[in-house]
């Protein structure tokens, strides 16, 4: 329990200090705002890979990267069984923003963080909101960012389980004719998932499996995916089936 407590510690204070103090001398110093957010998200990353290393170092964690992440501007899409799964899409996308939810704003630790980052806040249902949010997308993209978003909107109920997508995300990969980066997080068991305890997760090690899988051409696909329902079902599918896959493997 004191190691999972450390862990925790480490986190809020990393986050805390790049979102109160590194990151907004960066953005006050002198250059372009794009260039400033690429150093400043670059120093973030420098942090997520100590955290993931200090993770590993527990005991309680393995992480196995599989596969290439595609290196140009895309829109990274995951499925989100857990708590650390925004944390370990950054371990290769250090340029990336991510797409969070409003209520993050009144979180002490990542509010500041979030606001810093030039991360996109999410939806509150409205058509206005999905048009700024694919305009935001689009010109983070055009920035030369990843745009990295979790469609499923919440945690997945289990390790194989994958909720409806969102679609507004996929908006912005067609909007901006960029290729779609499918990203599969398999947990064995599930930790930090859904209505989970913390204290539940330190009871054994826990393995993710986080595998990239072939970026998408949307200009390659049949007429009826390249809609961005049609998207989201596809790309859904894709991570559903692979998910399948591995646990197989795993059992």
């Amino acid at each position: 329990m004191t190691l999972i407590a450390y862990c925790f510690v480490q986190f809020a204070v990393q986050v805390l200090w790049l979102g109160k103090w590194v990151m907004p001398r960066i953005m006050k110093s002198q250059g372009h705002s794009s260039e400033k957010r690429s150093r400043s998200l670059f120093h973030a990353h420098h942090h997520v890979l100590v955290y993931l290393n200090t993770l590993s170092r527990t005991g309680l964690f393995s992480f196995k990267f599989v596969g290439t992440p595609v290196k140009e501007p895309a829109v990274v899409v995951a499925n989100h069984p857990s708590l650390l799964d925004f944390i370990v899409l950054l371990n290769d996308f250090p340029n990336a923003i991510c797409l969070y939810k409003s209520q993050t704003r009144n979180n002490p630790v990542l509010s500041g963080f979030v606001e810093v980052a030039g991360y996109v806040e999410g939806m509150d249902g409205t058509r206005e909101a999905s048009k700024r949010i694919i305009d935001e997308c689009c010109q983070r993209l055009k920035e030369g960012h990843h745009v990295a978003f979790f469609p499923e909107g919440t945690r997945s109920r289990s390790n194989t389980s994958v909720n409806r997508f969102r679609s507004t995300g996929f908006h912005a990969a067609i909007k901006a004719g960029v290729l779609l980066q499918p990203v599969v997080i398999y947990c064995k068991p599930l930790f930090l998932g859904k209505n989970q305890s913390w204290m539940e997760f330190a009871k054994a090690r826990n393995r993710m499996v986080i595998e990239y899988l072939k970026p998408v051409r949307i200009e390659e696909l049949e007429e009826k995916e390249r809609s961005a329902k049609g998207l989201a079902d596809y790309v859904r599918r894709m991570i559903k089936k692979r998910l399948i896959e591995l646990d197989q493997d795993t059992d």
